[in-house]
């Protein structure tokens, strides 16, 4: 008896008729939330997005810049070694240029001079104490004669 007990249990708790859909209540779901849920879900998600799609394009835009900077980077490169080679090409043309015997050969060649023959020089032998007196220009002169004049006044009228 007890199962049919139970039998007839489970028929009248769960008796189906045939033309009617079967429904099942589920708490929650989207259709069990309020509009503002609703807005502030959708809004969640739409941020979601936005915050994503941001961060993609930034990346996009900072690759780029690496990119045009790395170029920048290569050509300034290519000019720092053709500064290089320059400058060392204009130092060894200045050694060669100023080398003594480079020197000495333009002087004798282009300007027609001559080494100096050790009897060519003369040693002067000068007194204890030697004047030297410049070379006076014009004004000098005048200054020089007016002081001359002076002092042969003054010794005039001195008794």
């Amino acid at each position: 008896m007890a199962t049919a007990e139970a039998a007839n249990l489970y028929a009248a708790r769960y008796k189906h008729t045939a033309g009617q859909p079967r429904m099942k209540v589920v708490r929650g779901g989207r259709y069990g939330l309020s509009k503002a849920r609703q807005f502030a879900r959708s809004t969640i998600t739409v941020l979601t997005i936005a915050i994503f799609i941001g961060l993609v394009v930034s990346i996009v835009a900072s690759q780029a810049r690496i990119t045009q900077l790395s170029g920048e980077i290569d050509s300034t490169r290519t000019s720092l070694a053709n500064a290089q080679s320059y400058y060392d090409y204009l130092s060894s043309s200045m050694d060669t240029i100023t080398n003594l015997t480079s020197v000495q050969d333009v002087a004798e060649g282009r300007l027609g001079l001559v080494k100096v023959d050790p009897s060519q020089v003369t040693y002067i032998r000068l007194e204890d104490q030697s004047v030297i007196e410049r070379a006076s220009g014009g004004a000098d002169k005048l200054l020089s004669g007016l002081k001359s004049a002076a002092l042969s006044l003054l010794a005039i009228f001195e008794p």
